[in-house]
């Protein structure tokens, strides 16, 4: 079957995950940006953008960010990394996707201000929607591992733009990076206000932790969707907690394996997940560090999972179901 064509739905993806190879180079040597090995060794500067087998874990995918957030340095590349994520998705065969990033990752170490940074995004998102028939939403992440207080300052700019311009195109809350940073009590006053202004609310749990951290999750946060959320599968107390609240995963296979949470692809447990009844929906996460696309992600599934396409059905009506954008 040609996954290509299938009208897709995406609802994880981190658009500051999501830079272009090309782009990258392109823009590194415009904004003469040092990435820390020479622009014509292609080879070395693609085996240090890229994650292309598994890592130690989670954190060491984390780390391999730096790259694509070097390039995100003043408006003119932020929108532009903003117009090709819309683009790629559409040229994926992707009709409606959430694209999430994180002001205070975008501006670790420069000096652009968080009005700049968020209007740059919406900017480039506009502008692919207009080029291309897709919906597109946004989704404003606070990082565990790096500063509150910026998040906290990311976040009410953010609240601005979600109160004006950004009304129907900032969408969502995510809490993002491993949970080992901080407990989640820490976060939860900027995650309710961002519920309170009327943002959906995601958080990544239960990736490289336990089913423990997905019950609190979905007990003390009050979350609709989780970001991988996998570890539920551990525990089937916690797995009937997820049904009976009716919560939203969005799960991303090859993710999962290159940061170790599963020990081989074949051992994803998103068809059991689907099989149990969870609602369900299938992301690439970060494609262009990870050197993939969604149409991968599917051919992954029905090749080492058994996946199906009426399964594929299924997780794309779960997703539209799950979407915060209405």
């Amino acid at each position: 079957m040609d996954y290509r064509s299938i009208k897709k739905v995406e609802l994880h993806r981190h658009l500051d995950g999501s830079v272009r190879f090309e782009t990258i180079i392109d823009l590194a040597r415009k904004k003469n940006i040092d990435l820390g090995v020479p622009l014509g060794s292609r080879e070395e500067l693609f085996q240090k953008a890229k994650v292309l087998m598994p890592m130690s874990g989670l954190q060491e995918v984390l780390d391999s960010f730096w790259i694509t957030q070097k390039v995100m340095c003043d408006e003119e590349s932020i929108e532009r990394i903003a117009f090709e994520n819309v683009e790629d998705a559409y040229l994926d065969g992707i009709e409606l996707i959430e694209l999430r990033f994180a002001p205070t990752f975008i501006r670790e170490g420069k000096t652009i201000p968080y009005d700049l940074i968020i209007e740059s995004v919406m900017k480039g998102v506009r502008r692919g929607m207009k080029k291309y028939p897709i919906k597109v939403g946004l989704i404003h992440i606070v990082p565990r591992a790096l500063s509150l207080k910026e998040s906290e300052d990311a976040t009410t700019e953010m609240l601005k733009f979600k109160a004006r311009s950004g009304k129907d195109l900032i969408v969502g809350f995510d809490l993002a990076d491993g949970e080992e940073f901080e407990l989640i009590e820490t976060f939860k006053p900027v995650l309710e206000r961002a519920r309170a202004a009327g943002l959906g609310v995601t958080v990544h749990s239960g990736e490289n932790t336990s089913s423990s951290h997905v019950k609190k999750t979905i007990e003390f946060l009050n979350v609709q969707r989780i970001g991988h959320g996998i570890k539920v599968m551990d525990d089937p107390k916690v797995m009937e907690l997820a049904l009976e609240r009716g919560i939203h995963f969005e799960v991303c296979p090859t993710s999962n394996w290159l940061t170790r949470c599963v020990d081989k692809i074949e051992n994803h447990p998103i068809k059991k997940m689907l099989d149990f009844g969870l609602s369900v929906s299938l992301n690439s996460d970060d494609p262009h560090i990870m050197n993939i696309d969604l149409t991968h992600e599917y051919e992954v599934c029905h090749r080492f999972l058994g996946v199906k396409e009426e399964d594929f059905m299924q997780m794309n009506a779960h997703a539209k179901a799950a979407s915060f954008i209405k």
